[in-house]
C-alpha cells in the first residue's frame, strides 16, 4: 500500500514542479523588461518630467514688478543745547512716550549712557511722507558715532561707528560792493577764514581798508563727514585779492621745520615768526639777575627769568613753533611748559594755574597757541608767569635774546614753494569771472593732501609731496550774481 501511494503522487509533483518553474521564468521576464502594458506610459512620463523640470512655461511667465525705492530721509542735524535723557530729545522729535523708552534703551545698550550731551551733534532722519524717525546718529567725538535704524515691524538695531572723513577744498571769488566783512558774510565766506585773512595782510594792507571793486579770489579747506553731518573748516590754502595795479597774495606751505605758515608771492612770512611775550602783563615783577633776594625762601639766589604780573587765568600763548619738551609739574616753578624751538632753543612758562587739556611732551605747538593759564603753583607769593629762554642748555635774558626764527622760506626749499605757488595761482586764474562757491577737486596727488601737525588753520604743502606738482580742477556748486 505504500509503494501504491507513491506511484499516484509522482504525477502530482512534477506537475507543481513545472508550475513553479514557468513561474520563476516568467517573473525574471517582468523583472527584465517591466510589465507591458505600463512601458509605454512611464517612459512618456519619464520623459516629461526630464524636459519641464526647473522650466519656465513662457505662456504663463509672471511680469517682474516694479519696486519703488524709498524716498530719501529728510536730514535734520543739530547741536545738543542741554545735556538731557535720550528720551526727552525724541519725544520732542515726534515719538510716543512708549516709542522713545524703546530706541532709548537700544541706544543706550551701545553708546552706555542715557543722556545726550550739551555740545555734541545730533541728527534725525525722518521719513518724508509721514514725518516718522528712521533713524538717528550721535556724534561721542569727533572719530566715533552711535548710529540707530527702524526696520519696520518694531524692529531697532542700534550700533557704533568710526567716522569717516574727506577732505574738500573750495574756492570762493566775489567783488567788493563795499565793505569787506559785509561781503564776505554775503558769499558766505567762513569765519575762521576772514579771520586769517584779516591777520594775513593786517600789515600789508587791512581789509576794511580795500577799495570798491577789488577781485578778491580763494581756496580754503574742509573736512566733510561721509554722511555730510559735519563740516568742519581747516584752514586757508592760497587767496589773491586785485585791486589798481596792487595783488595781495597769501599761500600755506610747509617749510623745511615741517610746520605750516602763510607766505606772500616773495616767500616772506604773512604770521608773525614769533611773540615778543607769551601774555598780556600790567608790569614786569622781577627781572632776569643772577642775584635775588627770594621771597619766600628768604635767601639771595639766581632769578633766570622774569615774572610777568597779571590776573589769575590769564591766557599764556606759545612764543613760537616748536614741541613740547615738558608739561606738568616742575618743583618750584609749579605747572609749567617746556617748548624746544628750533636751534637749541627752549622757552619756559611757569607757575601755571592750569594747562591745556590734552598738551603732552613731543607735540607740537604753533606761534600764539594757548598752552595754559596764569596762576600761582609752586613756589610764587601773587599770580603771576615765570618766562624763561634757555639757549644751548644755558638760561639768556627774556627781554633781549633773540629767537632766531626764519621769516622767509628756506633756500633749500625755494623752488618746491615756487612750483606749488604757481599751481595755486594757476588755479585761481581759473575761477569764473562771476562771484561764487566752486568745489576744487584734486587731479592726482596734491601738496593739499596732509594735514598741517599742531596747525588750527591750513592744510597745506607738504615737501615730502614735493615730487608731484598738483593740479586742480574747478568745478562750479553754485554761483550768484555779481554785484557791482
Amino acid at each position: 500500500m505504500h509503494w501504491g501511494n507513491q506511484h499516484r503522487a509522482w504525477p502530482r509533483m512534477i506537475t507543481a514542479l513545472t508550475v513553479a518553474m514557468l513561474a520563476t521564468v516568467a517573473s525574471l521576464w517582468l523583472f527584465m523588461t517591466g510589465a507591458p502594458h505600463n512601458s509605454d506610459a512611464d517612459l512618456a512620463a519619464s520623459r516629461l518630467l526630464s524636459q519641464s523640470a526647473g522650466q519656465i512655461d513662457p505662456d504663463y511667465a509672471e511680469q517682474p514688478m516694479a519696486v519703488r525705492p524709498a524716498p530719501a530721509p529728510i536730514v535734520i542735524t543739530l547741536t545738543v543745547d542741554r545735556t538731557a535723557p535720550i528720551t526727552a530729545y525724541l519725544e520732542e522729535a515726534g515719538m510716543t512716550p512708549a516709542e522713545a523708552a524703546r530706541w532709548a534703551a537700544s541706544l543706550t545698550s551701545v553708546s552706555y549712557s542715557r543722556n545726550l550731551r550739551r555740545g555734541h551733534t545730533l541728527t534725525l532722519y525722518k521719513d518724508p511722507e509721514d514725518g516718522s524717525l528712521r533713524g538717528i546718529k550721535y556724534d561721542l567725538n569727533e572719530n566715533i558715532a552711535f548710529r540707530e535704524r527702524s526696520y519696520g515691524d518694531g524692529v531697532i538695531r542700534a550700533w557704533q561707528e568710526l567716522i569717516t572723513y574727506v577732505i574738500q577744498p573750495v574756492a570762493v571769488s566775489f567783488r567788493l560792493s563795499g565793505d569787506f566783512n559785509r561781503d564776505a558774510a554775503r558769499h558766505d565766506l567762513p569765519r575762521p577764514i576772514v579771520a586769517t585773512l584779516r591777520s594775513a595782510f593786517a600789515a600789508r594792507h587791512p581789509l576794511n581798508r580795500l577799495p570798491r571793486g577789488a577781485d578778491v579770489e580763494l581756496i580754503y579747506q574742509e573736512r566733510v563727514s561721509r554722511d555730510g553731518a559735519s563740516r568742519e573748516i581747516t584752514g586757508l590754502e592760497a587767496a589773491q585779492i586785485h585791486f589798481g595795479a596792487q595783488t595781495l597774495s597769501a599761500f600755506a606751505f610747509r617749510d623745511a621745520s615741517g610746520r605750516v605758515h602763510l607766505y606772500d608771492a616773495n616767500g616772506a612770512a604773512l604770521e608773525p615768526a614769533s611773540l615778543r611775550f607769551p601774555c598780556k602783563f600790567t608790569y614786569i615783577s622781577s627781572g632776569f639777575t643772577f642775584h635775588r633776594y627770594h621771597p619766600i625762601l628768604h635767601e639771595y639766589r639766581p632769578h633766570l627769568g622774569v615774572d610777568l604780573a597779571t590776573h589769575y587765568g590769564a591766557p599764556v600763548m606759545a612764543i613760537a613753533d616748536g614741541s613740547v619738551e615738558q608739561a606738568g609739574w616742575c618743583g618750584e616753578l609749579g605747572r609749567c611748559v617746556r617748548i624746544n624751538h628750533h636751534d637749541g632753543l627752549i622757552s619756559i612758562y611757569g607757575h601755571l594755574s592750569a594747562i591745556t587739556p590734552g598738551l603732552r611732551t613731543g607735540q607740537p605747538v604753533r606761534v600764539g597757541e594757548m598752552i595754559g593759564r596764569v596762576g600761582s603753583s609752586g613756589l610764587s607769593t601773587g599770580p603771576h608767569l615765570h618766562f624763561a629762554i634757555e639757549k644751548d642748555g644755558r638760561y639768556v635774558n627774556p627781554l633781549t635774546a633773540s629767537l632766531g626764527a626764519h621769516n622767509h622760506v628756506s633756500p633749500r626749499m625755494r623752488a618746491v614753494f615756487e612750483r606749488f605757488k604757481r599751481e595755486y595761482v594757476a588755479a585761481l586764474d581759473r575761477l569764473p569771472a562771476f562771484s561764487g562757491h566752486f568745489n576744487v577737486g584734486h587731479q592726482g596727488s596734491t601738496a593739499l593732501a596732509g594735514g598741517a601737525p599742531g596747525a588750527t588753520g591750513s592744510v597745506a604743502v607738504s615737501g615730502a609731496s614735493a615730487s608731484v606738482t598738483p593740479a586742480l580742477a574747478i568745478r562750479t556748486v553754485s554761483d550768484r550774481p555779481l554785484t557791482r
